[in-house]
């Protein structure tokens, strides 16, 4: 099987602890089934299980080709076994190299120049009839941060805000932006929240370049929308 960090689809990048990932392969009949809990999300679904070293993983979805799961925080950083159990038995078997940090935005591959999932200021989704304002904040989703504090669990969501340890920084069209917060996200485990502030420079309109960097790792770009 392969594993592949679940916001950039890279599948020569690493993945982080802590945070989402996809494994594709082929897991025989499995039933098709996402969770109905993420408070917290469970380690067996439809029979199917996932061990990385000695843990298991937290899962949001398993289906006959793709798994959805949480790298455990307790993982050794480095290169670590992937198994898929069905009850007590191994069906696919593979590696992943696992870092500290490694980041990723979370895009759209059906929009054009790879959208990010991104909300405005006021919410809305950000696409070209939704557009951001310079000044204003915008909301990235993304995976790979780091290690948060306070700690989160495995598998569940943080009732209050964990800010990533590890400096995080955000470009737009090549100007450095604030980044106002970095973290868990409050409410889905795995998937990280960085909002900035988009620099008030005149040029920076229309279909704009953003990237994050985690202790100087950057991430993948993804485009917003700016007014």
């Amino acid at each position: 099987m392969a594993v592949i960090n679940y916001s950039g689809f890279n599948p020569a990048a690493p993945v982080a602890l802590g945070w989402i990932v996809c494994g594709y392969g082929s897991f025989g009949t499995v039933a098709t089934t996402a969770t109905s809990s993420v408070n917290p999300l469970p380690t067996s679904l439809a029979g199917i299980r996932v061990r990385v070293g000695t843990a298991l993983a937290p899962l949001y979805f398993v289906s006959g080709g793709q798994i959805n799961f949480v790298i455990p925080v307790e993982t050794a950083v480095g290169r670590s076994t992937v198994e898929v159990l069905n009850g007590s038995t191994a069906i696919a078997r593979g590696t992943v190299n696992i870092w500290e940090a490694f980041p990723a935005l979370a895009s759209s591959y059906t929009a054009p120049a790879s959208q990010g999932i991104i909300q405005n200021q006021d919410f809305s989704v950000n696409s070209q009839n939704a557009r951001g304002r310079r000044g204003e904040i915008l909301q990235l989703y993304a995976t790979g941060l780091g290690a948060v504090s306070p700690a989160v669990a495995d598998g569940a969501p943080r009732a209050g805000l964990s800010r990533t340890l590890l400096p995080v920084t955000a470009n737009v069209s090549g100007i450095d932006a604030t980044v106002q917060f970095a973290g868990a996200h409050p409410q889905f485990p795995g998937i990280c929240r960085i909002n900035i502030v988009v620099p008030d420079r005149p040029f920076i309109t229309g279909q704009v370049r953003i990237l994050v960097s985690v202790s100087g790792i950057v991430s993948n770009p993804v485009s917003a929308w700016i007014q």
